[in-house]
């Protein structure tokens, strides 16, 4: 026995149905352009890497750490010839 309050009508039953593909379609593009979002970055590193700004920071930091074991090899030196000295 079916009571009156009970009864669901097929367009009832179609708009749920319908109402849970859009949400999940909703919630599939949302999280869709977050993670595409995630994974890019500015840019920067694809306009330096093409202007060449890239290998240029590369030069000056490989400039300064050779100017450092330099310096470093001319103290050990120095260190060297002062306990011959001695």
């Amino acid at each position: 026995m079916i009571l009156p309050f009970m009864e669901v009508s097929r367009k009832t039953i179609k708009m749920k149905i319908s109402n849970r593909g859009t949400s999940f379609m909703v919630m599939l593009f949302f999280l869709t352009g977050i993670l595409m979002f995630s994974g890019c970055d500015s840019g920067e590193k694809v306009i330096d890497k093409a202007t060449g700004n890239q290998d240029v920071k590369q030069y000056q930091k490989m400039k300064k750490d050779i100017g450092k074991i330099a310096d470093q090899q001319a103290e050990k030196y120095n260190d060297i010839l002062d306990d011959k000295k001695k």
